[in-house]
């Protein structure tokens, strides 16, 4: 509800950073309250938030919004996944708060007892509202914050730092002078002198597997739906992923999609406006979302161009998850205020991140001057993406009209039952309910016939190029075409990209030059390789280190445990730690792009043999022909310099 009286309220566009509870320090925080409004409305801002926490406070708390809430928390506490990081570190980061404030570190585990108290105190009486008074709205250590832009900030501080740094030379005797110069020339002896790893544990090539898990679905049709089941112990859980190919939507339908995918999650279906939607979805499942994903094929360039719709619940959840997904794939309600909403947020959250879509957008822009596959990737995720969102912000509810009728046609060209592909990982109990819910969902869509194919989007020009953002640092990438995962150099290119960035680029980018991170990356799907820098003070001097990175592979020694350690690290990359939900996914795409047990056991089989020598021949063969294309995203100023240093640095100079 105070979610929904924000944004109702029109005076911003998105809810603020830090909106909710933050509970991982010694005294909690919530906070509440928007991003993009004018700094005169912080007060009403502040009366929106009072006013509705009154207004619950007196009138109570909607006992089924507190049991979608609760429903959720359970769900996380009886989720095992490792998808973002492993299972383990998630239940260790959960007790830290209370181990390092001297309180229980296994208070966070033990849920159901928690659970139980709190079903107890709710049975007595107004335990929430009253929370909601003394915690909240009697609670006098209550803070305003209003941030404001300040254009001239970056400016003012460089010029105090250049300031304070002439009032300190000024004071320096000649010993002090001499004493930073000595210090100077140790740092630079601690860098570049080399470490000794065998103080550390480590693993032995030896110790890796050979072999990975056979999985093999169990399929079925299910009203002309492929349907394959992976019948793994989820603990519970189900999960669920629906498949459809875009690549039969017509081209100007495919910068929408991006939209289509937010929209998708966030609007009203089957006579329910978006909130009593979102509440179903609270309640009764772990999460629903939808988004593009373009999947590079293993052995020719070629992709896969998918449109997923994915979620999870509890067993018990299954039926009213699957009518869920049914009601937004065959009745979904896209209402021209709440797109109007959808729109405004996403582009608010893009512009307010582009200090974080840095990197992002510089790598996916290089890629799209290589590969249509990048191409496409840049339109759906790119600054292209961004571009059609400021686009589409500019339009008022009826101009919008147009666009909802596009949305809808994208929704009934994706689902069709002949179309999908649906990916459920699940335990034996639950096969059933899930394939007799399946049938009501495949009945409910159109029947339409065979789409055609639109032609794939080219690769673009490959110039290097600049793009302006309102950020203080760069972010640089330089980019080559390789090869695919089936070819025999791809798993050098692998291990090349492990051991230049642990051996070479992070001292040279990080621990000299400054940068946040300094990064290779070998994408042997796509056939791509990748050096980047992240949040960089330099732009000039890290396309030189990229220049010497490349010479120093080919002309210095290459170590036998530097070497080991980056194929163990790519193993790492190639053979993760994967939980239940994971591995069923996984493997459907892996059948989908011919990611096949057996290439990835030849793969795997060819990274553990890689030489220095096959590190220096790929060096050789695809980074040192100067056949690479580079970006840039940084701030005005540092492009600028840029440019003066080195004039022909970028052809292309143009805002983000």
């Amino acid at each position: 509800p105070l979610r929904k009286a924000l944004i109702d309220s029109k005076l911003g566009t998105a809810m603020a950073d830090g909106t909710g509870l933050q509970d991982d320090y010694k005294e909690s925080v919530f906070g509440a309250g928007l991003k993009d409004i004018r700094t005169e409305d912080a007060g009403k801002v502040q009366e929106v938030v009072l006013d509705t926490l009154r207004k619950l406070a007196k009138d109570g708390v909607d006992s089924d919004q507190v049991d979608a809430v609760i429903h959720r928390l359970e769900f996380e506490k009886r989720e095992r996944s490792n998808a973002g990081f492993p299972y383990a570190l998630k239940v260790m980061f959960s007790c830290l708060p209370a181990y390092n404030y001297g309180g229980d570190p296994y208070a966070s585990m033990n849920f159901d007892a928690d659970l139980a108290r709190l079903q107890q105190e709710r049975s007595d009486g107004r335990w929430f509202e009253n929370v909601i008074r003394t915690e909240l709205l009697d609670n006098s250590h209550r803070a305003l914050l209003t941030i404001v832009p300040d254009p001239d900030l970056e400016d003012g501080k460089h010029k105090k730092e250049l300031e304070r740094l002439a009032l300190i030379e000024a004071t320096l005797s000649e010993p002090d002078r001499n004493k930073i110069a000595e210090d100077a020339l140790r740092l630079k002896a601690a860098q570049d002198a080399r470490q000794d790893l065998s103080v550390l544990p480590t693993l032995e090539l030896t110790d890796i597997p050979m072999k990975f898990e056979p999985l093999a679905p169990r399929s079925t049709p299910i009203g002309g739906a492929a349907v394959d089941f992976y019948v793994l112990p989820t603990n519970g859980v189900t999960y669920l992923d629906i498949r459809s190919d875009f690549s039969v939507l017509p081209q100007e339908q495919l910068d929408l999609l991006p939209l289509f995918g937010r929209a998708f999650t966030q609007s009203g279906a089957a006579g329910q406006d978006y909130v009593q939607i979102a509440q179903r979805i609270a309640a009764y499942t772990g999460g629903v979302g939808a988004a593009a994903q373009v999947q590079s094929l293993a052995a020719v360039e070629d992709f896969v161009q998918s449109f997923v719709v994915s979620g999870r619940a509890l067993d018990r959840n299954v039926k009213p998850f699957v009518e869920i997904l049914a009601d937004l794939t065959s009745r979904l309600e896209i209402d021209p205020a709440r797109l109007k909403e959808i729109i405004a947020e996403t582009a608010t959250r893009l512009e307010s991140s582009l200090a974080n879509l840095g990197f992002q957008f510089a790598i996916l822009l290089a890629q799209s001057k290589l590969t249509s596959e990048g191409a496409l990737n840049e339109r759906l995720q790119g600054i292209r993406m961004l571009h059609s969102m400021r686009e589409l912000a500019k339009l008022d509810e009826q101009q919008l009209g147009p666009i909802i009728d596009q949305l809808q046609a994208i929704r009934t060209t994706l689902f069709r039952a002949e179309a999908m592909q649906v990916v459920v990982t699940c335990e034996e109990s639950t096969v059933a309910t899930v394939s007799e819910q399946l049938a009501s969902l495949v009945k409910a869509l159109p029947a339409q016939k065979e789409k055609t194919r639109s032609p794939k989007p080219p690769a673009q020009h490959p110039v290097p190029e600049a793009r302006i953002a309102p950020v203080p640092v760069a972010f640089n990438v330089r980019t080559f075409k390789t090869v695919r995962y089936t070819n025999a150099d791809a798993p050098a290119l692998l291990v090349l990209a492990n051991y230049l960035r642990d051996t070479f680029l992070h001292k040279e980018l990080r621990e000299k030059g400054g940068a946040y991170g300094g990064y290779a990356q070998a994408s042997t799907g796509a056939g791509l390789f990748m050096l980047g820098s992240y949040r960089d003070p330099n732009i000039t001097r890290t396309y030189d280190v990229y220049d010497r990175a490349v010479t120093w592979v080919l002309d210095s020694p290459i170590e036998a445990e530097q070497l080991k350690e980056a194929i163990l690290g790519s193993c790492g990359d190639v053979d993760p730690l994967e939980s239940p939900d994971i591995k069923g996914r996984r493997e459907a795409v892996n059948r989908l792009t011919g990611f096949t047990l057996q290439e990835r056991e030849k793969f795997k089989h060819r990274l553990l043999n890689v030489t220095a020598d096959d590190l220096r021949r790929v060096t050789s063969r695809y980074l040192a022909n100067g056949s690479g294309v580079q970006v840039t995203v940084a701030g005005a100023d540092l492009i600028e310099a840029a440019r003066k240093e080195h004039p022909d640095l970028f052809a292309v100079v143009e805002p983000v």
